[in-house]
């Protein structure tokens, strides 16, 4: 892979649009694998030195390489003397992108309303004067937690894209290296949203969170960051592909589960948490239903998901854009799959059916590109367009071959003209993220 070290000493707080956090550095760090182009930067902050991993989203501008000295010329000797050999030339100094100046990420994305449904504000567009050529735009019996053995690991290749072998088709997207960089980039994005929270369910500082786990942890990214800021805590991450980091926090273990089957855990949680499953599961009802029954008193249960199709404000995404359809038909795939993209919108009735108390829904927006006004906004809809275009053909090829009966070559050709509603900052589209959030009884 590529590594290059680059000194940034003065690196403003603000200019975050194409810098990763401390936190996914180190994610990507205890990853041990390095899958795109990565630069090491040593920087300089509050009098602390740090080494920053950063993936580079967007193309950085040239660089110019410095040019040699040029060669003295020899003195003149009676017997000439053989010139000097000229001298190396240096490694050109990495040159980021300068980005718009991005409002500081301390808060949250929309205030966190203690109500029961809150929903964040519209988004005021930014007077449209950009480039549209701007690149930047552009189910077996068996053990119910199974050990690594060389079945899981045999991995089924399909158009192209690797997906998990334990409970084959249970999950409609890929876990192979681009996937997993997404998955990445979009911790990032929910940080950002977030105000560099891992949770939002106002648990109390004096109420002690002993065992936690992490539903469809991915990379392990969330599970690593929340092992480091809570060493007092027991942190279990599950999924269905082993893709996970070997060198992680003392405190953390990951395990391939399937939550579908009857849970089996040997103690319960004081905080279950689960993000972007939607399309994952058949039944959430039954999700909530043991979360509660594997929670001790008090214990909370998080849900984050985005929740399809885009959807705008103003009327510029019409029902005849290609990113609208898209929207749709993986609406329509997920319901033909049985496991449905917009499950989201009925969270907070089930975990209330389940039992659970102090029920509250969320809804923050994903800006699809650059188009809002806020500053922050836009950072959050530059990082989403980086997210969601960079690996589009992931998220779609399962969905439509699989549910619509597409073929690779019909897909193809209709992302082209997703990819540009996307990117086309005359559409004010948004994605909503729903997060709902509930307490088991402290006396049940």
């Amino acid at each position: 892979m590529l590594f290059a070290r680059v000194v940034l000493p003065s690196l403003p707080e603000s200019e975050s649009a194409l810098v990763l956090n401390l936190k996914m550095a180190k994610g990507l760090l205890g990853r041990g694998v390095f899958r795109s182009p990565i630069f090491l930067l040593e920087h300089t902050y509050k009098n602390c030195s740090f080494d920053i991993v950063l993936n580079i989203m967007s193309a950085p501008s040239e660089t110019k390489p410095v040019a040699p000295e040029p060669e003295p010329e020899p003195e003149p000797e009676p017997e000439p003397e053989p010139e000097p050999e000229p001298e190396a030339i240096p490694e050109p100094e990495a040159i980021l992108d300068a980005t718009p100046e991005a409002a500081p990420v301390s808060e949250p994305a929309a205030p966190v309303n203690t109500s029961a449904t809150a929903l964040a504000p519209g988004i005021e567009a930014e007077a449209d004067d950009y480039d549209d050529h701007d690149s930047a735009i552009d189910q077996s019996t068996g053990s119910v937690t199974t050990s690594i053995t060389s079945s899981i690991l045999a991995y089924r290749m399909e158009n192209g894209r690797r997906y998990h072998a334990y409970k084959d088709g249970n999950y409609p997207f890929p876990n192979d290296e681009p996937e997993s960089d997404r998955l990445d980039l979009q911790h990032h994005l929910f940080t950002l949203t977030f105000g560099g929270r891992l949770y939002t369910a106002p648990i109390p500082n004096e109420q002690q969170l002993h065992r936690v786990l992490d539903v469809g942890t991915g990379t392990g990214i969330w599970a690593i960051d929340f092992a480091d800021e809570h060493p007092e805590s027991q942190v279990l991450g599950i999924d269905l592909s082993p893709i996970q980091p070997s060198f992680v926090p003392p405190n953390l273990a990951f395990e391939i589960d399937n939550v579908e089957e009857p849970w089996t855990f040997s103690k319960p949680f004081d905080l279950i948490y689960s993000r972007m499953l939607t399309g994952s599961l058949s039944s959430w009802p039954r999700y909530f239903e043991q979360a509660f029954n594997n929670l001790n008193p008090g214990g909370w249960l998080e849900a984050v998901d985005i929740c399809g199709p885009t959807r705008s404000d103003d009327g510029t995404l019409g029902p005849d854009s290609a990113l609208y359809k898209w929207g749709v038909y993986c609406k329509q795939a997920g319901e033909k799959y049985g496991r449905l993209v917009n499950s989201a919108l009925w969270y907070k009735e089930q975990m209330e059916a389940a039992g659970f108390v102090n029920v509250t829904e969320v809804v923050y927006k994903w800006p699809t590109n650059r188009w809002p006004k806020d500053k922050k906004m836009k950072e959050i809809g530059m990082w989403c367009y980086e997210n969601i275009t960079g690996n589009l053909h992931g998220l779609s090829v399962a969905l439509f071959t699989r549910g619509l009966g597409w073929s690779p070559e019909e897909l193809e050709v209709f992302l082209v003209d997703v990819r540009k509603d996307m990117g086309n900052t005359k559409i004010h589209a948004w994605n909503p993220i729903y997060v709902v959030y509930g307490q088991k009884p402290k006396s049940t």
